[in-house]
Parts: C-alpha cells; sequence; structure tokens
C-alpha cells in the first residue's frame, strides 16, 4: 500500500527524475511535473496531493509562489522546498512562508525520505484528532492573512481562506469605496455581475444594513431568499462583515453547501475568526500603502517624488512590452528660475514649483505620471506614447508654462518659461537608466540653443534631435 500522494516539482530533468526513483522506490504514490504553473494546476484542480515538493528556483513560477498558492488554496497541503547550497536565505524564507522543511541540493535519499515520513506522521497525527486539525487549519490560514502587507493579495487570500474553512467553492469580497458603495475587489466561481446583484438583493429585499454593520458578526441566509444562481449546490449564503473600530470596511460572501440550520455554529464561529483576523490585516495593509506612499510624495508640491522614478518607469516599461506599446520621458527644467528667488525669496519661488506642478497635471492624462525631480525640473512618464504625441505633450506644456501668469492672486504675477528634453522607449533606447539620460541631455540641448524650447531626442547623431518652441 502506498503511503501517500507525493508532487514533485523541478525544472531540472536529472533532480526531478532522481527524487521521483527516491520517494518510488520509498513506497510512495509520485508525480512529477517541471513547472511551477503545471504543479498549481494540480493542487488548485484539487487532485489527491499530500506533500508537494518543490525547487526553489525555476524561470517561470518559482518556488515560494508555489508554496504561497498551495498554502493559499489548501493549508493542509505541506511544502518541503528543495534548494542549491547558494540559496539557503530563500529556503528560509521559505519557512517563515509555511515550508515544513527544506532539502539541500543534491538530494539525499537518506534525508528526502526522512523529511517526507515526518510529515506524514504530523499530517497522520492530525487526521487522529479532527477537531485539532480543524483548529491548525482555522490557525493556518488567519496566519496566511495576518501576514500579508500586499492589500491587492489580501482580497485573494482572505477569500480563499474563507473557501476552505467553509467548505466552499464559491464567493465574492467587496469594501466600501468613498461613496460608501460596495467594489467587488475579488470572486471565486462566481460573476461579478452577479455578486453586484447579489449586494442589491442583500440589501433591498433582506433588508442587510451592510453600511451599518459595526462588529464582525457573521450571518447565513438561505440560498433561495439571497436569489443565488450560478454558484453550484449552494444552500446559504455566510454573510462575514470587516469593521475595524466599529466601522464596517467590506464583507465578504461564502456559498455554503450546508443548509442554514446545518452546522451553523462551525461556519459562524469560523467565519467570524476569520474576519476579524481579516480586519485588522485591511487595516495593517491600508496603512503600509498609505505610508508607502507618504515615502514617494514630494512635500512641497505633493507631486510623486524622485524616489518614485524607478519604481515608475520599472511598472510602465514592463507594461510597454506586455503591450507593445511605446512610453516616453519629458524631462523639464525652468528656465532662469534662479532669478525667482533671488529678485522675490524662496518662500516665492516655491509657491511657483507648486503651481507649475498643477499645471503640469492639466496638460496630461491621469494614466500619466508627474514627478518633481528635484529643485526646479520635473519628469513627466506618458503611456502609451509615441514620439510624436508625446512632442506634441511636450510643446503644449512649453507653451502652457510660458503663457500662464503665477502668483496673480497676490500680485505678482510672474512669469517663466521651461525647456523640455523627449525620449521615447524603445525607439530611442530599451535601457531605463538610458532613457532617462537621453531626456535629460536633450532637456540641456534645449536649454544651450535657447531655452523655452522642446527638443526631442537624436536616434543618431546629436545634432538631427528635433526641436519646437520660441527659439526653434
Amino acid at each position: 500500500m502506498e503511503k501517500g500522494n507525493i508532487l514533485v516539482v523541478d525544472d531540472d530533468a536529472f533532480s526531478r527524475t532522481l527524487c521521483s526513483d527516491i520517494l518510488r522506490e520509498g513506497g510512495f504514490a509520485v508525480r512529477a511535473v517541471s513547472s511551477g504553473a503545471e504543479a498549481l494546476e494540480v493542487v488548485e484542480n484539487d487532485e489527491p496531493v499530500d506533500i508537494v515538493i518543490t525547487d526553489l528556483v525555476m524561470p517561470d513560477v518559482d518556488g515560494l509562489e508555489v508554496l504561497e498558492r498551495t498554502r493559499q488554496h489548501n493549508t493542509l497541503v505541506d511544502v518541503i522546498v528543495v534548494t542549491g547550497h547558494g540559496s539557503l536565505d530563500s529556503a528560509i524564507s521559505a519557512l517563515r512562508k509555511g515550508a515544513f522543511d527544506y532539502i539541500r541540493k543534491p538530494v539525499d535519499e537518506e534525508d528526502l525520505l526522512l523529511t517526507v515520513n515526518n510529515c506524514l506522521e504530523k499530517k497522520k497525527l492530525l487526521e487522529e484528532n479532527q477537531e485539532m486539525r480543524q483548529s491548525l487549519k482555522l490557525f493556518e490560514v488567519s496566519r496566511s492573512i495576518t501576514t500579508t502587507l500586499d492589500i491587492n493579495r489580501l482580497y485573494d487570500i482572505t477569500i480563499d481562506a474563507f473557501l476552505q474553512m467553509l467548505s466552499s467553492r464559491a464567493g465574492a469580497l467587496a469594501f466600501f469605496d468613498d461613496n460608501r458603495e460596495l467594489d467587488i475587489k475579488a470572486t471565486r466561481h462566481m460573476e461579478t455581475d452577479d455578486a453586484g446583484e447579489l449586494i442589491k438583493v442583500l440589501r433591498s429585499d433582506l433588508g442587510l444594513g451592510l453600511d451599518k454593520m459595526t462588529s464582525t458578526r457573521a450571518v447565513k441566509v438561505p440560498a433561495e431568499a439571497a436569489g443565488l444562481k450560478n454558484v453550484g449546490e449552494a444552500k446559504s449564503v455566510v454573510v462575514s462583515p470587516f469593521v475595524r473600530g466599529g466601522v464596517p470596511m467590506g464583507v465578504i460572501f461564502v456559498f455554503s453547501p450546508s443548509a442554514p440550520r446545518a452546522h451553523p455554529e462551525k461556519d459562524i464561529i469560523n467565519a467570524e475568526f476569520i474576519a476579524e483576523h481579516a480586519s485588522q490585516a485591511f487595516e495593517n495593509a491600508q496603512k503600509y500603502v498609505e505610508a508607502k506612499e507618504m515615502a514617494f510624495i514630494d512635500s512641497l508640491t505633493n507631486l510623486y517624488n524622485s524616489k518614485y522614478l524607478d519604481t515608475a518607469l520599472d511598472k510602465e516599461l514592463k507594461r510597454a512590452d506586455r503591450l507593445q506599446m511605446p512610453v516616453t520621458v519629458l524631462f523639464l527644467d525652468l528656465d532662469n528660475f534662479k532669478l525667482i528667488n533671488d529678485r522675490n525669496d524662496h518662500l516665492v519661488g516655491s509657491r511657483v514649483l507648486v503651481e507649475v506642478g498643477r499645471l503640469l497635471l492639466k496638460c496630461v492624462r491621469e494614466v500619466d505620471t508627474v514627478i518633481r525631480y528635484g529643485g526646479d525640473e520635473y519628469v513627466v512618464i506618458l503611456v502609451d506614447a509615441d514620439s510624436d504625441s508625446a512632442f506634441r505633450v511636450a510643446d503644449r506644456i512649453r507653451a502652457t508654462i510660458e503663457g500662464h501668469s503665477f502668483l496673480t492672486d497676490d500680485g505678482l504675477g510672474l512669469r517663466i518659461t521651461t525647456s523640455v528634453g523627449v525620449a521615447t522607449y524603445p525607439v530611442h533606447t530599451r535601457d531605463k537608466n538610458e532613457l532617462l539620460k537621453m531626456a535629460d541631455k536633450a532637456m540641456y540641448r534645449a536649454k544651450g540653443m535657447s531655452k523655452n524650447m522642446v527638443y526631442l531626442a537624436p536616434l543618431d547623431e546629436p545634432e538631427t534631435g528635433e526641436a519646437t518652441g520660441k527659439g526653434a
């Protein structure tokens, strides 16, 4: 009789075969796959798996993601990671994320079998004590929630935790927006439109005051009363709010295969336990987002600061590669800004910088990024913009600043101009740092020619760039 079902994941054929052969000779049923994506397909399709043994370093989905998503789908599937000598830190990180243990390459037969047998012994003890098994499962899903700061990932982890503990496959999670309307953040085996309809039914027909729930107390509603459609064999819906400080943040709906009066205590207790931990986790994640945003915000202009430039460029260039669309960088420097400070004072100069920032935001789209690079320099990242369209935007910015009278409310009516450099990815370069340098160099070229000018970085020789403006 086979001892247990083991899933072996490794992109290296030799290591995969060696590990599989050792386990089969040890009496285990083994399935071997060559990628993290294949492994997750097996796990998430609920095929019989007791232990996943995964290599950490793989090209598509790495071992840490296999670990996280396996535990997210079913905390009772244990994961053992296999690491090379150079990646011990990653193995320790895996242990912190819930891995049962790690094994070093090259795999030692005795070490592998000992680790797997120890893991199965633990699982056997849990199976003999159903109450302990459920408690451990509840603890593990709650731990995965409370250790997550990425708010988008937290939506997925939370809904999957509810589905695990309530033995359900379908549900929806929603959070209140600024207008106190519920915005669907995650669904499982349910269309977003159906989730929206369910919210309307719960509010209007059943009279649930979803925006007035001041505790994490869950309720269970018959499926017929909720008008559920397309959610399998659901007999009821568990409605569980997320609340912090007596204020509702959001709500989750989980469709249970059990009737409202069938073991309601277990479903309600589990839902409330998870909701309490999730509420705290969502509060922490939101604070983390706010703190991170504050670190990237310029205190004077409230634009993004130079620390955000790398992050923004990385994100937009990856998006550009994925969609095969260009990205253009504008580098701006105010002309003779020092004279503003010299003839007035630095407070006046600071207020001019704030007003310039507002003008820039009016000249670009919401999807574009405006950054105060430092002093009187700004960077604008224009998404899905080729050189021609970006050049027109840059000239609009130049003309807008030239034609604007600054600090008129204070009776000053100051005038200033700007020089703008333009460089486009991937036309001018595919290197992030070089792209910024080319835009910066083009800006200095505009200043050197006459100021109050837009200059497009050349594709070849420095003298062949295109320019426009008063001096062009």
